[in-house]
């Protein structure tokens, strides 16, 4: 063993003492024999203060060793205290010993174990012991590793095998290290090895076994074995070999049979029984094949009869366990096979052996299996493989009959995989065997472990019951499972209700993290008196201890509680480097949403409250305990989204609550520093400020009922203990402001160095706060971009959440006030105090404060009025309104008054950012004024003032760019509205023509001026027309402005075509006649002939009311009777003598309904009965404007009232006159004159005409139905009532057509209007004859007499002549 190391190179006694000497029974270098030299506990860092654990994590290098289980100090409780031994209580008191020595940069001592808790409970802890080698740390490490005699571990790698005490404090930097004595290629099988105990001596042993070739190397005592290694060539240990393995066969365990040796499974099912000494104690390596048919010794003839005659070796043996039968008695070996066979056999300690018998438990089990409440499980059993079993040590109720050839029954726990490899559960199955007989007690369904995928464990599940046996251990690759195996008194009535009683007992399982991956290579168990402990060997980190406390020391539980399993996740692993432990494998199933939320807010309060046990009390830095809080709780929030995904969205917006007041809290501690040290300068001693005043004036207010101890140091208690009211420290330094402004005792400077205290700490605290929000939204699942500067956008999101900490009533009310009190000190200590170089140093200062304060008093006012928008209740909806209204007052006054501290320039960002443009508008216009007024002042030398006035004009213009029309919108309502309109229209126009543009264009009440910035400036005369069109249609009130808006309008279409000749480009007619108000200038002078027509009746009123009396009188006596159509008739012509623009249907009734105005001698306006014919032409002119549906019932309105004007009784009897007669007696009725002035004018022959005539029995029912007429009246007794006068004239209607034949009438009067037209139209022809023969005799008179020499006369010529084509057309004549 020329590699052989040993952990001290030092001399061995043995060597140099007296050969005579009789030899001891070990080295006298063994771990054990010889005794260490007692050094003392003390060092010289025992007595420095050891660092918080908060210390150690922000500095990067924690090592929180723990105390009583693994909690703080400050909070020991003892009913969980783990055992520890007398060295290592001395050792702990000791180092507690309060002395003050001098600081070392020495690392402070471990205390207890020295391991580092990895997770821990009640129920359970798990800690990583120090002890492992670092070689055995490494990643990439194979071994496989067992426990021996006197706390030692063993690992055995294909190189080495490492010896050492695994219980030591400290990492084992030098392990008895042995290297293999035969050779393992890198592709074989890992070598086996196993510590042997001396029987008595306190020697240990070690054997190895080769698991391919089966050699074996025994070394008695490793301690000799590690010595000779140094001095002798010869080597030190007895070599054997297990016998001949078959091809393929190998090694796959090796099982401690106590002082009866070992017994060796082989991957065929084979057991072989190593002993080690022979019959005088000899190391001697001997080893025999077990057989369950016959005794005998092992060997290779033996193996090759076994062979050939088929015997049944080949098994697939799933564990193999030993128990002693007495004490130096013989031992058992059970093993039990993957379908439950169980087979049995009695050694002895020389190495015989008896076969006891098979049992097979495969139908007991499976049995009991298909009882299990799951139907999963139930429907799983048929495809059952025991995996391990642990041995119960439990005394025998006298009952069972003994089985053959053992001496009481075994009890025993069964590892049951139910279902197959890649979809099965776990169960245990508490099993009973006696006389042959196997009954199961109990079984226990695993429901914790679930198998990741893809995950391929380089090791099978194991299965341990440790003493004192209350606990079984299950050891997967990727986890440990812990479950309680005592449970209800099984003879009691509940459990023989049914035979295999099933109860809900403690569970739980501890995965390994998988990043980097670490897997358990093995395990073995730790006996104990009340904990039930076990060591795993973590591939990448060494060994585990899992220790589970005694089930009645506790309280009952079915698994960890889940604010303890978060708490764990947060401080043992979060804030704790190396931690092994997978804390995220937590099924979210197992406890509910409010079980998760309440323990997580209960962990956030704990932490705030520095009630967690993992928090200190008394921290030796508040800055370093306030980031190991702020860490904490991000931890806490990571750990909760990442596993408990159902949790509301209002739990995350407290949590990040709590996280803001610690972000607010190391704002407000940085600032206290910085005061304490400005006021310490100052005074050259410890110097009061703000914050110890408003920290007293806190703690008054929660001392009562408080549990917290309080000390002298009122801000430390408070920034320790109270963080959870840490607005209350804001909401007292407004307070503290409040009475400092009535305070008359204070001198000037003082009263604005506190100003200038409290300002720092709301601006740094609530600045921080609002950062924080935004930072860190997206950790607690808050969408960043539904924030803008940490508020909600959307006032809906706030409907789930509770009230914000930072937009309460108080923090609101002092905001406002801190704003208020903070401008008014500051204006007046400086208006008392101007002269003062101090004050004129301090309120600058004081002014660049105010407007951060502004800023934050927004923010809250936004917060304040999205939360009680957002709430159900009517009373805060309205409430949020009021507020609203108020935070527009408030901010306009605030932002105005920074002026007053020559912060005008902050306001003015503050309304861009705010986005408040009426108070911006207000702002630029006011400094522009300034300027212009100082500019008046100092006529001498204006150069800066016309730059500042220059770079407002060139901010006015950004402002357009970058607010676009809500800027331009406040900017010129505001300019235009004052006395200086004209000038800043011009302005407007010279320097920001787009946006005025835009602006004037954007309303339609801005036409008047948008149609002159059309012409002058845009020249865009189309737009122009657009504009004046649609204000004479839409704004106008009275005609005659409509009418001149209407002919500007086409004026502006004119100038149009005028510039598009100039310019080349041609416009045809149809646009043009398309575009120009024809129509609505034809309704404008329609209105205007009625007004001209009733003019002359009202020349002698006096007023108005007597001018339409008049008018009622003269042309509203034929509808006395219709109170609803005369009412109609007066309205509207109250609005035509007032010259209001009519509505075509309110102008066709007054057209219809009036009476006409005959006079012998007409004047030139008087409209000789052409009411109804007006009455067309404004309905054709509106009728483009019209659906169909209307303009055919207005037409039919017209002409029915048209046919009742008249008396159709008197003219009927005039059937019996001269037909001159009658023909005079037509001519006379209204509706000869309606057709024969629409026949004259060809009114009904135009391309764009919309009416017809309509024969009387085609008006039947026109405006008769409260649909043609509804659109006009909401109210429907008006409705009503006008419909049954419309009705009544139906009637009317209806009775002349019936009873007066009144559509043959109608036929005459078409007949006779078109004779007349037509006599009119030949006369007129006859006349045009006439004039055209008396101008060509003038024209040859005029030649003749020129061409015979006399004077010249007038020359007259025609320059054009058209033939008369029946149609009356007016002929252009040119005379000169």
């Amino acid at each position: 063993m020329s590699d052989t190391q040993t952990p001290e190179p030092r001399a061995l006694r043995s060597s140099v003492r007296n050969p005579r000497r009789r030899p001891r029974q070990s080295d006298p270098d063994s771990l054990k024999t010889a005794p260490r030299r007692k050094r003392s506990k003390l060092n010289e860092d025992t007595f420095a203060p050891p660092r918080t654990q908060e210390e150690e994590v922000v500095n990067g290098s924690i090592e929180v060793a723990p105390a009583m289980n693994g909690d703080n100090v400050r909070q020991p409780s003892t009913s969980r205290l783990r055992e520890v031994s007398r060295e290592e209580s001395v050792h702990h008191h000791e180092k507690e010993i309060p002395t003050r020595l001098k600081k070392s940069s020495v690392k402070r001592s471990t205390r207890g174990d020295g391991a580092t808790v990895l997770t821990q409970n009640e129920r359970y802890s798990v800690k990583l012991l120090p002890s492992t080698p670092k070689e055995l740390r490494r990643a990439d490490v194979e071994y496989r590793g067992s426990l021996g005699a006197a706390h030692h571990a063993l690992a055995v790698t294909r190189e080495r095998a490492y010896i050492w005490d695994y219980t030591s404090h400290v990492p084992v930097s030098s392990p008895r290290t042995f290297d293999i004595p035969f050779p393992v290629r890198s592709t074989d099988a890992l070598p086996l090895g196993a510590l042997v105990a001396a029987g008595n001596s306190t020697d240990i042993g070690l054997v190895l076994v080769s698991a391919t070739t089966g050699k074996v190397v025994y070394y008695d005592s490793i301690e000799r074995a590690a010595s000779l290694s140094l001095f002798q060539e010869r080597k030190s240990g007895v070599e054997g070999s297990l016998g001949s393995l078959f091809s393929g066969e190998a090694v796959t365990e090796i099982v401690s049979a106590d002082h009866a040796g070992f017994i060796i499974v082989l991957s065929s099912g084979r057991l072989v029984h190593l002993t080690l000494r022979d019959a005088q104690g000899k190391a001697r390596v001997f080893a025999q094949f077990l057989r369950a048919t016959e005794h005998g010794s092992g060997g290779f003839f033996g193996s090759i009869r076994g062979m050939i005659t088929g015997g049944s070796w080949r098994r697939d043996v799933s564990a193999v366990h030993t128990r002693s039968l007495g004490p130096r008695g013989p031992m058992q070996a059970i093993s039990l096979t993957e379908r439950a066979e169980l087979q049995m056999w009695n050694l002895g300690w020389a190495g015989q052996y008896n076969f006891n018998g098979t049992i097979d438990c495969r139908e007991v089990i499976l049995e009991e299996l298909r009882k299990l409440g799951s139907p999963e499980s139930g429907g799983q059993a048929e495809g059952m493989t025991m995996l391990d079993f642990a041995l119960m040590e439990r005394q025998s109720n006298g009952k069972e009959a003994a089985t053959p050839g053992a001496e009481k029954p075994i009890e025993m726990v069964v590892l049951v995989q139910n279902g197959t490899s890649d979809n099965c559960s776990y169960v245990l199955a508490e099993l009973s065997i006696a006389a042959i007989r196997a009954t199961v007690s109990r079984t226990v369904e695993l429901e914790s472990y679930r198998q990741r995928a893809g995950h391929d464990a380089s090791s099978k599940p194991r299965l341990f019951v440790p003493r004192p046996q209350h606990t079984a251990f299950v050891t997967f690759g990727d986890a440990i499972l812990v479950a309680e195996l005592e449970g209800p008194d099984l003879d009691g009535p509940e459990a023989q209700l049914h035979a295999s009683y099933v109860e809900t007992v403690f569970e739980d399982t501890i995965y390994l993290k998988q990043s980097p991956r670490f897997e358990i290579l093995g395990a073995a168990e730790e006996d104990g008196t009340h904990r039930a402990s076990s060591i795993a060997f973590v591939q990448g980190a060494g060994l585990v201890r899992t220790s589970v406390a005694e089930p009645s020391s506790v309280p009952r539980m079915a698994t960890v509680p889940v604010r303890n399993r978060i708490e764990q996740a947060v401080f043992r692993d979060a804030l704790q480097d190396g931690n092994i432990i997978d804390f995220s494998r937590v099924s979210d199933a197992r406890y509910s949403p409010d079980e998760v939320e309440h323990a997580a807010l209960r962990i956030s309060d704990e932490i705030l409250s520095s009630t967690s046990s993992f928090v200190s009390t008394n921290p030796t830095s508040i800055e370093t305990q306030l980031a190991y809080k702020a860490q904490g709780l991000r931890a806490l929030v990571n750990h909760v989204r990442r596993n408990y995904p159902a949790l509301s969205n209002a739990i995350f917006w407290q949590l990040l609550w709590d996280a803001e007041k610690v972000a607010a809290a190391q704002q407000m501690w940085a600032a206290f520093e910085k005061h304490k040290a400005a006021n310490s300068e100052k005074k050259h001693k410890r110097a009061a400020t703000l914050m110890d005043e408003v920290c007293a004036l806190a703690e008054q207010g929660l001392a009562r009922g408080s549990d917290v101890p309080s000390t002298d140091d009122v801000v430390r208690d408070f920034f320790v203990h109270r963080l959870r009211y840490v607005e209350r420290l804001l909401f007292h330094a407004y307070d503290f402001l409040k009475q400092l402004q009535a305070e008359t005792d204070y001198a000037p400077q003082a009263k604005m160095g506190i100003l200038l205290e409290a300002n720092d700490l709301w601006n740094e605290a609530l600045e921080g706060v609002f950062q924080f929000r935004m930072d860190n939204a997206a950790a607690y699942g808050i969408l960043p971009e539904s924030l803008r500067d940490g508020i909600l956008t959307d006032a809906t999101e706030y409907a789930e959440l509770p009230g914000s900490w930072t937009s309460s009533e108080i923090m609101l009310k002092a905001s406002v006030a801190m704003c208020k009190i903070s401008r008014a000190l500051a204006n007046d200590e400086y208006e008392k105090n101007e002269q003062d170089p101090e004050m004129t140093r301090l309120v600058p200062e004081v002014g660049k404060e105010i407007p951060r304060l502004l800023q934050l008093m927004c923010l809250i006012y936004q917060e304040r009025i999205n939360w009680l928008a957002s709430r159900p209740d009517e009373k805060n909806r309205e409430l949020a309104q009021k507020l609203r209204a108020n935070y527009d007052d408030t901010r306009y006054d605030q932002f105005r008054g920074l002026a007053d501290l020559a912060q005008a320039e902050a306001g003015m960002k503050l309304a861009e950012k705010h986005h408040d443009m009426n108070t911006l508008t207000e702002m630029i216009v006011a400094e522009t004024q300034f300027s212009l007024e100082a500019m008046q002042e100092n006529a001498s030398d204006n150069t800066a003032i016309m730059q500042h006035m220059d770079a407002m004009t060139a901010r006015i213009g950004a402002y357009f760019d970058r607010f676009g029309d809500d800027w331009a919108n406040a900017y010129f309502d505001q300019v235009f509205s004052s006395g200086h309109a004209g000038p800043m229209f011009n302005d407007a126009q010279e320097h920001w023509q787009e946006p005025l543009t835009r602006y004037l264009r954007a309303e339609p009440s801005r036409a008047k001026l948008c149609w002159i910035n059309d012409v002058l400036a845009d020249k865009d005369y189309v737009h122009a027309s657009e504009v004046l069109l649609d204000t004479a249609m839409k704004q106008e009130s009275q005609i005659w402005h409509k009418k001149v808006e209407l002919s500007m309008s086409k004026l502006a279409l004119l100038a149009m075509q005028e510039g598009l000749e100039a310019d080349g480009v041609g416009m045809t007619q149809h646009d043009l006649n398309s575009s120009m108000p024809d129509k609505e200038l034809e309704l404008v002078m329609v209105q205007n002939e009625l007004y001209e027509h009733l003019r002359p009746e009202i020349q002698i009123a006096v007023d108005e009311q007597g001018a339409l009396e008049i008018t009622i009188q003269r042309v509203g006596l034929r509808n006395q009777d219709l109170h609803s159509l005369k009412s109609l008739l007066q309205s509207g012509l109250d609005r035509v003598l007032k010259q209001s623009v009519l509505p075509v249907e309110e102008l066709i009734d007054v057209l219809t309904l009036m009476e006409s105005i005959f006079q012998e001698d007409p004047e030139e306006h008087n409209l000789e009965g052409a009411e109804f014919f007006l009455a067309l032409r404004a309905l054709n002119a509106a009728a483009p404007n019209m659906s169909q549906e209307r303009v055919e019932m207005l037409m039919q309105l017209i002409w029915k009232r048209c046919y009742i004007y008249d008396d159709w009784v008197d003219i009927n009897s005039t059937l019996k006159q001269s037909g001159d007669e009658t023909e005079e007696k037509l001519k006379n009725t209204t509706p000869w004159r309606t057709i024969y002035y629409a026949l004259d004018a060809d009114f009904f022959n135009q391309p764009d005409c919309y009416v017809r005539h309509l024969t009387p029995s085609e008006c039947i029912g026109a405006a008769c139905a409260r649909e043609d007429l509804e659109y006009r009246w909401g109210d429907s007794d008006v409705l009503d009532a006008i419909i049954a006068d419309n009705k009544i004239q139906d009637e009317q209607l209806q009775g002349y057509i019936e009873d007066r034949r009144l559509d043959e009438w109608v036929e005459a009067c078409v007949a006779s209007a078109r004779g007349a037209v037509d006599d009119a139209a030949e006369e007129k022809a006859e006349a045009l004859r006439e004039e055209r023969e008396f101008s060509e005799s003038l024209w040859v008179k005029g030649r003749n007499g020129g061409a015979n020499g006399h004077a010249k006369g007038a020359e007259i010529k025609v320059e054009d002549e058209e033939e008369y084509d029946g149609v009356e057309g007016d002929e252009d004549v040119e005379m000169g």
